[in-house]
């Protein structure tokens, strides 16, 4: 079973072939690449993961990062991290499934909706598609809540630590 942990969340990938933490400076060396937490790899796709926790106990200052994110500033930075990964990613000749982009923000106080706006204001952002290319860059990004993640990932994908059990 592959467990990883970003700061108060612990994340249970055993049903991923493999599940890696990217953002990792011992795997780029110090460099000024932007990065999405976690890779994990299934049967037919790569996730990758961005995670924000602004509920974290102890988390410095929250409401600033609802301000970043309510006046669109944190969706440059979303799409900043997807695109040097994935451009990682394939140059190191890891890109043979499609990818999905997963954004976790456990903020319960923000209302889904927003989520989903934020949603479309990154598939913008990156963008998902160009008159150019040949093929999508992803084949899908979401914005999720603690809540929606479970459901889509399962009940036991995601847990607090700060809560036990």
């Amino acid at each position: 079973m592959t467990v990883l942990t970003e700061n108060d969340l612990e994340f249970d990938f055993s049903s991923a072939m493999e599940a890696i933490i990217f953002d990792d400076d011992a795997l780029h060396n110090p460099s000024s690449l932007k990065r999405v937490d976690f890779i994990a790899e299934f049967d037919d796709r790569f996730v990758f993961l961005e995670i924000k926790d602004p509920d974290m106990p102890g988390a410095v200052n929250p409401e600033a990062f609802k301000t970043k994110l309510l006046t669109g500033n944190l969706i440059p930075d979303l799409a900043g991290k997807y695109r040097d990964s994935s451009w990682f990613w394939s140059l190191s000749g890891k890109a043979t499934k499609p990818v999905y982009y997963i954004v976790l923000i456990s903020m319960a106080s923000l209302d889904p909706a927003l989520l989903l706006a934020k949603q479309d204001e990154l598939k913008r952002s990156l963008p998902i598609t160009h008159k150019d290319w040949s093929a999508p860059c992803a084949a899908g990004c979401a914005v999720l809540n603690l809540d929606q993640y479970k459901k889509h990932f399962g009940a036991n994908s995601v847990r607090r630590l700060s809560a036990g059990g």
